[in-house]
C-alpha cells in the first residue's frame, strides 16, 4: 500500500484523534495542564508537514474543517453564550473590569510597540490569539487564509499553542505573592469579605420550563442553529451601503444572542454539552488548527520566532501594567491584578490548576489555605472565563478586520 493510498479520509481522522486525543491528553494530563493538547497536537503537525511524513491535506481530508468553518464555529461561538453565568460575572464585576484592562493593554501594544517592531500584520495577528484561547484563533487565521496569508494564519497558530508557556509562570509568581499578602491580613476578614460579595439576583427568564418532550439532543441543537441564524440575520442588517463589514460583527452577535437566549430560557444551558455534541465540535475546533501549518517551511518558520516572542513578551508587559492600573483604581493589589489579566495566555483548566497548585504548596495551616481557596479561586476563574471565552471573541471580532 503506497503512503497516498494510506491516507484515506478516516485513517487522517484517525491519527489526527491519535495526536490531539490520545497523545495531548495523556500529556496534558501527567504535566497538569502545563503542556496541553493544543500544543501537542499542533507541534506534531507542525513536525509531520515540514518533514513530509503527514501530507498536508490530511485534516481537510477528513471533512472536519469543511464542516466548523460552513456552521461549526457558529454553533461554537452560540454555545459559548450559554456557558456564561451572568450572576457569576456581576458578582465579581472587579475582576471582569481588571481582566478586560489587561486586554486593552494588548491592544496598545499590538498598536505601537508591536507594530514598530515587527509589522503591522504581525502584530495584529497575534493580537487575538494572546487575548484568549482556540476561537480567536481561528477568527484570524480563518481571516489570514481568506486573505491570502497562510504565513499569518500559521503565525496566529504559533501563538495560541506557546503562549501559556509565558503565561503560567507569570501567574504562578503573581499568585504566591498575593497569597503572602493575605496571609499578613487577619484571615476572618478575608474570608468575611470574600463571602459577603452578591449583588440583587438577576432574573430575565421569560420562558420557566421546557416540556421533556423538547429535550432531545436534535431539538437542543435546532434551537442553537435557530439562534445562531438570527444572530448572523442581526449582524447583516448592521452592514451599510458601501461598507465591506458590518458595525456587529458576526461573531460578537453569536455571542450575544447565545446569552440572551439562554437567559430568557430559550436556549439549554450549555447546548452542546447537553445535546451530546460538544466532543465533536470541540474535535472540529481543534482541526482548524493543525492545517494552517501547511505552508510552513523552515525558513518561514525561524522568520516568526522573533515576532512571536517579541509579541508574547510585550503583550505580557500591556497586560500587567493596565490590569495594575485598573486593580489600583478598584481596589485591588497589583499580584492579584496581574494574575488575572495574564489568564488570557491560558484560561480554565489552568486557572483552576495553577490557583490550587499555589495554595496547596505555600506554607499556611489548613484554615488559611481554605481562606486562600476562597480569595483566590473565583478571581482565576472569572477572569481566565472573561478574557478566554467572552472577551477575546469580542476582541478577535473588532481586530481581524483591521487587519486585512
Amino acid at each position: 500500500m503506497s503512503m497516498e493510498s494510506l491516507w484515506t479520509p478516516l485513517f487522517s481522522f484517525m491519527v489526527f484523534a491519535l495526536v490531539f486525543g490520545l497523545f495531548g491528553d495523556a500529556i496534558a494530563y501527567k504535566t497538569k495542564a502545563v503542556v496541553s493538547a493544543v500544543i501537542v497536537g499542533c507541534l506534531c503537525y507542525l513536525a509531520g508537514f515540514l518533514t513530509g511524513v503527514i501530507p498536508t491535506n490530511s485534516i481537510d481530508s477528513t471533512g472536519l474543517t469543511t464542516v466548523m468553518n460552513s456552521f461549526g464555529i457558529a454553533m461554537m461561538i452560540t454555545n459559548l453564550g450559554t456557558m456564561i453565568n451572568l450572576k457569576e460575572l456581576i458578582r465579581e464585576w472587579k475582576t471582569v473590569l481588571v481582566a478586560c484592562a489587561g486586554l486593552v493593554g494588548i491592544a496598545v501594544i499590538a498598536f505601537t510597540v508591536g507594530t514598530w517592531l515587527f509589522g503591522r500584520e504581525y502584530a495584529l495577528c497575534s493580537a487575538p490569539p494572546i487575548s484568549g484561547g482556540i476561537i480567536a484563533t481561528i477568527l484570524t487565521s480563518n481571516a489570514a487564509n481568506e486573505a491570502g496569508r497562510p504565513d499569518l494564519a500559521a503565525f496566529a497558530t504559533l501563538v495560541c499553542s506557546l503562549q501559556m508557556f509565558v503565561g503560567l509562570p507569570v501567574a504562578s509568581k503573581c499568585l504566591k505573592m498575593e497569597a503572602a499578602r493575605l496571609l499578613k491580613l487577619d484571615a476572618a476578614a478575608v474570608r468575611k469579605q470574600e463571602e459577603k460579595k452578591g449583588g440583587k439576583e438577576l432574573n430575565l427568564r421569560v420562558i420557566k420550563h421546557m416540556p421533556d418532550w423538547m429535550q432531545t439532543s436534535g431539538i437542543i441543537m435546532f434551537k442553537l442553529a435557530f439562534v445562531a441564524v438570527f444572530a448572523s440575520w442581526v449582524s447583516a442588517l448592521t452592514k451599510l451601503p458601501g461598507a465591506s463589514q458590518p458595525i456587529l460583527n458576526s461573531s460578537i452577535a453569536y455571542l450575544i444572542f447565545g446569552v440572551l437566549f439562554t437567559e430568557i430560557g430559550f436556549l439549554d444551558r450549555d447546548s452542546l454539552q447537553k445535546a451530546n455534541a460538544f466532543g465533536i465540535f470541540m474535535l472540529g475546533t481543534l482541526a482548524i488548527l493543525p492545517g494552517n501549518f501547511g505552508s510552513v517551511t523552515i525558513e518561514s518558520l525561524i522568520d516568526m520566532i522573533i515576532p512571536l516572542v517579541g509579541m508574547l513578551v510585550f503583550c505580557s508587559i500591556g497586560i500587567a501594567v493596565l490590569s495594575v492600573v485598573a486593580g489600583k483604581v478598584l481596589g485591588y493589589s497589583a499580584p492579584i491584578s496581574i494574575a488575572v489579566g495574564i489568564t488570557a495566555l491560558f484560561g480554565y483548566p489552568c486557572t483552576q490548576i495553577v490557583t490550587e497548585e499555589v495554595v496547596k504548596t505555600i506554607d499556611a495551616t489548613p484554615d488559611q489555605r481554605e481562606m486562600l481557596h476562597v480569595a483566590l479561586l473565583p478571581k482565576m476563574l472569572i477572569g481566565g472565563f472573561t478574557t478566554v471565552s467572552v472577551a477575546s471573541v469580542i476582541f478577535a471580532g473588532i481586530i481581524v478586520p483591521m487587519i486585512f
